[in-house]
């Protein structure tokens, strides 16, 4: 059966999952039907994967951090289409602060607290308890000696950056040995997690209860899981595929800063298909709960050839979108990620800026990616989610430094789209990718020009969109690259070796 969607904000994402095997099909019918927006449960007590005990306490005063529940009506800029309002919004503190500490939230059993951190300033993180591990991921500036995932400088001292080397999963856990977090020159924001041991050998089975159900935070119980069915219509009847409205995190002058959902899916579907173009943000995904040993990230490298390639079946079954990509000539990754993992950008790269390359509209340039849960073994009983977390970035905060990216252009196997690229296509002396600033998604859209969100979008049209999507556009050529013992090699080398 397919499953498919479209949106259009400034770009069209097209979401497409399949079943793998007609036995799933009555389980998930029957566990959507009993669980079609899952109820909280903010009873700590009640979790068998008991939630991190460490706390902190917020910054009050001039430097508090305002927290409060979106206004009804209200634009935000950076939130989703299809959780438009009921979202946590959080501002951060005047930047005269030298250290601003939020309200801390508890999700499955992983606590998250957003702290502010002043150029050269320190944050002392609470003492941790027995069997917990703490997790920092930066939202923009840098930490010093924090952990290895960056450069060492010539000050002796090792800064790590909002994103890592493209293409690669690398952990996010710092040492307990780490009692002092100390901001480089810019300063810092960043989330601070922590999560006990209990909770890493966990799993997530069932959307009704307890890891997925512990939610508490202030304003929390006006968040719930809700399945994709509700959200993007009927296309996604009975497919076991949840969504977490957001906490947004704005910068204190009100500007958009950072955007934190939530996602869960079953391990008995396919996510093959499943595409995101993400025009106005940069997208780091971190696993909290995996369903399988392959949980992760799946990319393409563009502009490779895939020596190994072999075509879809003949005839292709009928309304199968996970075969729409896997006929593809471009050698595909996959990059898995335990809990505490996260994957570096999977946009595209200027090679010798670092920033995120923008197509002809002034948009960040994705290749095909998606989440990934299947693998090539017996599924678990019961059946496992994976949970993760969607980190959004505004693309002024994603510029990898080129230390961490090689000279040669394949460290990062991204197409790029010069202003030159987009003059010569449209004839046009000045264009929209000659640096200027992507058009805000929040921007009104002619809807005579876009498709519903809710709207079925019939096979024809998906498959005319999916094309167009994935056609090359321009820049620079790779060589041809075999994958038959390379694929392999290359994956294990970016898991183990980060």
């Amino acid at each position: 059966m397919k499953f498919t969607f479209f949106k259009s904000i400034s770009a069209i994402a097209a979401f497409g999952i399949a079943r793998t095997s007609a036995q799933s099909t009555t389980a998930a019918a029957t566990t959507a039907a009993a669980s079609t927006a899952a109820a909280v449960s903010t009873d700590a007590s009640a979790s068998t994967a008991a939630a991190s005990s460490t706390s902190l306490t917020p910054t009050e005063g001039d430097c508090a951090m305002e927290v409060r529940m979106q206004e009804e009506g209200e634009v935000v800029a950076g939130v989703p289409g299809w959780n438009p309002e009921g979202n946590i919004i959080v501002r951060i503190a005047p930047d005269d602060c030298e250290v601003a500490i939020s309200d801390t939230w508890s999700v499955a059993g992983w606590s998250v607290t957003i702290v502010q951190i002043a150029p050269n300033a320190v944050f002392t993180p609470p003492s941790l308890a027995d069997g917990e591990r703490q997790v920092v991921k930066i939202f923009r500036g840098s930490l010093i000696d924090v952990n290895y995932n960056g450069i060492l400088k010539d000050d002796g001292h090792w800064h790590t950056y909002t994103v890592t080397t493209p293409n690669r999963a690398i952990p996010l856990f710092i040492d307990s040995s780490v009692t002092e977090i100390t901001a480089g020159e810019d300063g810092a924001v960043i989330s601070y997690w922590t999560v006990s041991e209990e909770t890493l050998k966990g799993s997530a089975t069932d959307m009704t209860a307890s890891p997925v159900t512990d939610l508490s935070g202030p304003f929390m119980e006006n968040l719930e899981w809700k399945i994709t069915a509700d959200l993007f219509g009927s296309t996604f009847d009975g497919v076991e595929f949840y969504n977490l409205a957001a906490i947004n995190i704005q910068e204190n002058d009100g500007s958009r800063l950072m955007n934190m959902q939530w996602w869960t899916f079953r391990e008995d579907f396919n996510t093959d298909a499943y595409h995101n173009q993400h025009p106005d943000f940069g997208e780091i995904h971190m696993t909290m709960y995996a369903a399988s040993g392959t949980t992760g990230m799946r990319t393409t490298l563009p502009s490779t050839e895939n020596l190994n390639w072999v075509p879809n079946p003949d005839p292709t079954p009928a309304n199968s979108v996970a075969y729409i990509e896997r006929d593809q000539t471009e050698v595909q990754i996959v990059m898995p990620m335990p809990p505490g993992y996260a994957h570096g950008p999977l946009w595209s790269v200027d090679p010798s800026t670092g920033e995120p390359t923008l197509d002809c509209e002034g948009q960040a340039q994705y290749p095909f990616h998606g989440w990934f849960v299947d693998d090539a073994g017996a599924e678990n009983d019961p059946l496992r989610y994976a949970l993760w977390v969607a980190f959004e970035h505004p693309l002024e905060d994603v510029v990898v430094p080129t230390e961490m990216m090689t000279e040669w252009p394949n460290s990062n196997l991204q197409t790029t789209m010069t202003a030159e690229d987009c003059a010569a296509a449209s004839g046009d002396d000045a264009v929209a990718g000659d640096g200027s600033e992507p058009e805000d998604s929040t921007e009104t859209v002619d809807e005579s020009e876009t498709v519903d969100e809710n709207e079925t979008v019939d096979e024809t049209d998906s498959e005319e969109v999916t094309d167009s999507e994935e056609t090359d556009t321009g820049g620079s050529s790779s060589p041809a690259v075999g994958v038959s013992a390379f694929i392999w090699a290359i994956s294990f080398a970016f898991v183990f070796c980060i």
